[in-house]
């Protein structure tokens, strides 16, 4: 398969992962802030990351837009999602960022927690400012802006702690993987008596 494909098809799968993931952690998400969805961090935010670390190019937009319109599509969503595919699109584009720099070790392991909380922060930053543009919740003030970024802090700390943790646990073994598929295809092939490429 060549690399071209292989990537169509690494896109595909990370895209039915985060529509399934998400699906999978809704009845997760903590009673009353359906809003809030931490179900979005857990699989969408990671997926976007990845997909710009392991895949590059458009598919670091393709991968979190898709997961996204085909969750959205189960779950709905309003005018917000302006904001938050594009949220996540960007996160796709920092881990695209890193892609050139990318090793399966630990230091790089810190780095990816560094791009998750950068992305994050981001994401929350973007996204609260579309809920206090687009909402009656709070005034069209600086006060009211101010208000809504304060009323966010406690989930942007738990999205935070949620991709900065399963980020680097994810993506270190993925990596891995990746760097050394020719190895483990060739494995296969030898078990299966099939010929080895080069």
């Amino acid at each position: 398969m060549n690399e071209r494909n292989l990537k169509i098809l690494g896109a595909m799968v990370m895209i039915a992962l985060g529509i399934s993931g998400r699906v999978a952690l809704r009845p997760f998400v903590p009673a009353g802030s359906a809003l809030i969805a931490f179900d979005l961090f857990a699989i969408i935010g990671i997926m976007s990351v990845l997909a710009g670390l392991l895949l590059g190019g458009i598919y670091s937009i393709v991968v979190p837009l898709g997961a996204m319109a085909g969750s959205d599509l189960i779950f709905g969503n309003g005018l917000i999602f302006v904001f938050t595919w594009s949220g996540f699109a960007l996160m796709g584009i920092l881990g695209w960022q890193a892609r050139k720099d990318r090793a399966p070790n630990a230091t790089f392991g810190l780095r990816l927690t560094g791009i998750g909380v950068a992305g994050i922060l981001a994401f929350d930053l973007w996204t609260n400012l579309g809920w206090w543009l687009l909402t009656p919740m709070y005034p069209h003030t600086a006060a009211g802006l101010a208000a809504c970024y304060g009323m966010a802090l406690p989930f942007i700390v738990g999205h935070i702690l949620t991709t900065a943790a399963a980020l680097p646990l994810v993506a270190l073994p993925l990596l891995r993987l990746s760097e050394n598929r020719v190895k483990l295809a060739n494995s296969l092939r030898a078990c299966l008596g099939l010929p080895v490429t080069a």
